[in-house]
């Protein structure tokens, strides 16, 4: 019987150089503090003794497990705007020769940090080198996180009940001026009538609210707030709330919708109604999901740039891994309104 070859290890390695385990470690990973007639010396002894050190090896010899979670907090699996986010942080990842893990979570806010039943891959010691916090993320996960010294980056947009006393790295889009420029747009197409729907119990959902009241204030306009009924879908919410917009005097002339789910429920009951859009009442939404360009006419919306945020807040763990101590960063990345066809130029 053949006997395979015993592969060549990287203490033999070490003694054929005549150097330290440390010092072909730093020479795999290219670091500055080997002298260039050591480097020499130890590749040299690689190349001779024809060592092919493997993945879990270089693991060991970095002391990290290049491999991260993304993990999705009080969502469905998978939804839609966090799948978006996670196809970045893996694009971003995958150049890298990193690996992304997914998990789901659930739990309440009330939950005590230490009572947090965390998946698995989270709670074993040294498989993964870091977490992304996407989905509804309350402050007692990011204290449960913390208190196991894992690096983090959250999703800020739906970080909820934050102080400010608390800090951690995290990336978001400016869902303000996202709803601002929005409001600024049907008004400069001269629409004076126009309301906001949305649940604002909503963190971001108020953040946009608040873009609309100011584009509203700033042209000496009155903002109105149709609530609806919560707890609902946001599709729900918003075919429920149609008939409060259209019972309104003087009758809207444009809706702006927290989100587009909200929209597209708006964009059904108005059609079944028999009210046309854009040519009786104009709509806008916010997030630009993929519903929105199969909407009749397109719906106008302001684009958040999901790949892009993974891709970020892959970037700011791989920062924080590399160097610990630094101060926590905060990224917030712009957005971009689409004109579509569903918002007409009023005479």
């Amino acid at each position: 019987m053949e006997m395979v070859p015993a592969k060549t290890t990287i203490r033999e390695v070490a003694r054929a150089a005549g150097v330290g385990i440390g010092t072909i470690s730093r020479v795999l990973n290219s670091s500055s503090q080997v002298s260039r007639k050591t480097r020499a010396h130890v590749l040299d002894a690689i190349r001779r003794l024809g060592f092919r050190p493997n993945a879990q090896a270089r693991r060991i010899l970095k002391r990290r497990s290049e491999m991260v979670c993304f993990l999705l907090s009080n969502r469905d699996f998978l939804h839609p705007f966090h799948a978006r986010i996670l196809q970045g942080v893996e694009s971003h990842a995958s150049g890298l020769k990193q690996h992304v893990l997914f998990a789901a979570l659930h739990y309440s806010p009330r939950t005590p940090p230490h009572k947090i039943d965390l998946p698995p891959v989270l709670q074993e010691h040294g498989l993964i080198d870091g977490v992304i916090l996407a989905g509804t993320v309350y402050p007692n996960l990011l204290q449960r996180i913390e208190s196991m010294q894992m690096p983090s980056v959250a999703f800020s947009n739906n970080v909820v009940g934050m102080d400010d006393g608390q800090q951690f790295d995290q990336v978001g889009f400016d869902d303000f001026k996202g709803m601002l420029h929005a409001t600024r747009h049907l008004i400069g197409k001269g629409h004076r009538q126009i309301v906001f729907a949305g649940d604002i119990s909503y963190p971001w959902l108020h953040r946009r609210f608040e873009g609309y009241r100011q584009g509203m204030r700033e042209n000496k306009l009155k903002p109105v707030l149709i609530k609806g009924r919560s707890h609902l879908s946001f599709g729900d919410f918003g075919q429920g709330s149609v008939g409060r917009i259209l019972s309104r005097r003087p009758r809207p002339t444009a809706v702006v919708a927290g989100n587009d789910e909200i929209a597209y429920g708006l964009w059904r009951s108005l059609c079944r109604q028999g009210v046309k859009v854009p040519d009786e009442i104009s709509l806008v939404g916010f997030d630009d999901r993929e519903e929105a360009v199969l909407m009749d006419p397109p719906l106008s919306t302001v684009r958040v740039h999901k790949e892009e945020i993974g891709e970020t807040c892959m970037k700011m763990l791989l920062e924080r891994l590399h160097h610990p101590q630094m101060a926590f960063s905060q990224r917030v990345l712009p957005t971009e309104f689409l004109i579509r066809g569903t918002v007409r130029q009023l005479d």
